[in-house]
């Protein structure tokens, strides 16, 4: 019983992560991530923003750029507070990552 549950559950991630991607926020949200950028050029923390994946982007730049909570982010989003949790994890470490090493320049 608890195995159907734990399979459910992953099937339930999935189907919030296509629900995230197909929200026209998102792509509000990253139109204003492009503006932002053009203001502030020189902005690693914008960049690497851009640089995440939809999904990851969708929920780390309301947390970061407009300051919601997870919650709040999860109630917008209807998706469960656990899948917007492990999304800024994922975007933590990826934008860790960037900022991390220096920009090469050409």
């Amino acid at each position: 019983m608890q195995m159907t549950t734990l399979l459910n559950r992953t099937y339930d991630t999935l189907d919030e992560l296509a629900l995230i991607r197909s929200e026209p926020i998102s792509m509000q949200w990253t139109k204003e991530l492009r503006r932002s950028i053009g203001l502030h050029p020189g902005c690693k923390l914008l960049r690497g923003l851009l640089s995440l994946d939809l999904n990851t982007r969708t929920v780390v730049y309301p947390l970061l750029i407009k300051g919601w909570t997870s919650r709040q982010i999860a109630n917008r989003l209807r998706v469960s507070l656990t899948t917007i949790q492990r999304l800024l994890e994922t975007g933590r470490q990826q934008l860790q990552n960037s900022l991390a090493t220096p920009d090469q320049v050409a």
